[in-house]
């Protein structure tokens, strides 16, 4: 299995749509699609945030060896689980309401 395929399977396995994945690593939708159709591959810094965002390894999303999952116990909620619902849950509240969010998050920072 190629890095395209690694990729694309682990975003949709998080069920993450392109933007929402490029949202929380930080890069435009288009550059994914690139990785996701061989146009063009992730930088090294690119590869780690995504396979943080993904909870899979980075070494088994960069070359295809090793373990794909990143071992975690059981009984604790995944903090890229959490910050994939935010994300989801954000692109479908409008401005007004994103920026009193931002407001609340910068007062409980």
């Amino acid at each position: 299995m190629d890095l395209t395929i690694r990729i694309l399977r682990s975003r949709k396995g998080k069920k993450l749509s392109q933007q929402a994945l490029a949202d929380l690593i930080g890069i435009s939708r288009s550059a994914l699609a690139q990785w996701e159709t061989k146009m063009s591959s992730p930088s090294l810094e690119n590869l780690r945030k995504m396979s943080e965002v993904l909870g899979v390894s980075f070494e088994w999303l960069a070359t295809g060896r090793g373990n794909q999952y990143l071992a975690q116990p059981a009984d604790t909620i995944c903090d890229t689980d959490v910050d994939h619902e935010i994300m989801r849950s954000l692109h479908q509240v409008d401005l007004k309401k994103k920026r009193a969010i931002l407001n609340i998050l910068k007062a409980m920072g």
